[in-house]
């Protein structure tokens, strides 16, 4: 369905998802540029045309974008980034009458309620002023999308992992098994996570491109399998081939501290399942991952020693103060 040689301008492009997503949409032919501060631009494939402005900036944004004309727009920075701010970008490029793409989050669903959450699960503000600015995005481009003004598709992604994180997820636990250090786990670590490689959602996004039917829809994309914390932490230590040692404590000592640190990746704590289902996506567009949890985080972990990071500094100073307060 994906119509080729389109012009497509990424809003970001230099930073985890957007970059796959720039990589992916060079891959499939396709004419590229970028819109961001200008800061990371050394690392952009070559043949990349690049627009420098702040989105946050409106009055700028709309002047930089003045008659320029791309066939489809994907949105993906959050920078933190307001409804206003993408009514601003709709504003700027809709003359052009492009798909807009917009990367949203899993985390619009109301995890109050039961799990799998599907696309048809009621939103909410569970997850506080992400979840509503998220909203507000979905909200102002649907509405558009209803009047004809734009042609508009939602993706919802969950946990990413893979190369060049923005997240200290899955590095946090290299770090620490490959030091031979204990591993800290909140509660009995039975929440479930989901997460999906971000090739597999920059490729994703890149075969919605100009696709009718995800015109008007919203799609969860993440990976097919769910794991608790705790299986997490024992599925990366079988892809490192160490041993590892699981110390659960209570999460109320985190209280006991001014500024207590990561104890558990960055985000990965909190106290609920975060389990959505990718049904729609596989049945309607025929999409489905290629990494499985297991090949993406040998994919990253390969990756992490090539870089370099299993010889970088790592501050356990919280943790050993943390481990210092329970039992043997």
């Amino acid at each position: 369905m994906m119509a080729p040689g389109m012009r497509v301008l990424v809003v970001g492009g230099t930073e985890f998802v957007s970059l796959a997503l720039v990589r992916a949409l060079l891959r499939d032919g396709h004419a590229v540029s970028v819109l961001n501060r200008g800061r990371r631009n050394d690392r952009l494939p070559p043949n990349v045309g690049v627009l420098v402005t702040d989105r946050k900036d409106h009055a700028r944004l709309r002047a930089v974008l003045a008659g320029v004309r791309f066939d489809a727009v994907y949105d993906v920075i959050y920078a933190p980034t307001t409804g206003e701010d993408v009514s601003a970008l709709a504003d700027a490029v809709e003359a052009g009458g492009p798909h807009v793409l917009f990367v949203s989050t899993g985390r619009v669903y109301d995890h109050a309620l039961p799990i799998p959450y599907s696309e048809t699960t009621p939103r909410g503000y569970y997850w506080g002023e992400y979840a509503r600015h998220k909203i507000a995005g979905e909200d102002t481009l649907l509405a558009r999308h209803r009047t004809g003004a734009l042609s508009v598709t939602i993706v919802r992604p969950t946990h990413l992992l893979g190369p060049l994180n923005t997240r200290n997820n899955e590095t946090f636990f290299f770090d620490r098994i490959l030091q031979g250090r204990p591993v800290l786990v909140p509660g009995d670590g039975r929440w479930l996570r989901q997460f999906g490689h971000v090739e597999d959602l920059a490729d994703a996004l890149a075969a919605m491109l100009g696709d009718s039917r995800a015109l008007g829809q919203a799609y969860n994309v993440t990976g097919e399998e769910c794991v608790t914390q705790v299986g997490l932490v024992e599925l990366i230590a079988e892809v490192l081939d160490r041993p590892v040692e699981l110390r659960h404590f209570d999460p109320a000592l985190l209280k006991r501290f001014d500024k207590p640190g990561p104890v558990f990746g960055q985000n990965l704590v909190y106290d609920c399942h975060a389990v959505y289902t990718t049904a729609k996506l596989r049945t309607e567009l025929g999409i489905r991952p290629r990494y499985t949890l297991a090949s993406g985080l040998r994919q990253t972990w390969d990756w992490y020693r090539k870089e370099g990071l299993d010889q970088r500094p790592v501050d356990f100073s919280f943790e050993d103060q943390l481990l210092a307060l329970l039992p043997r």
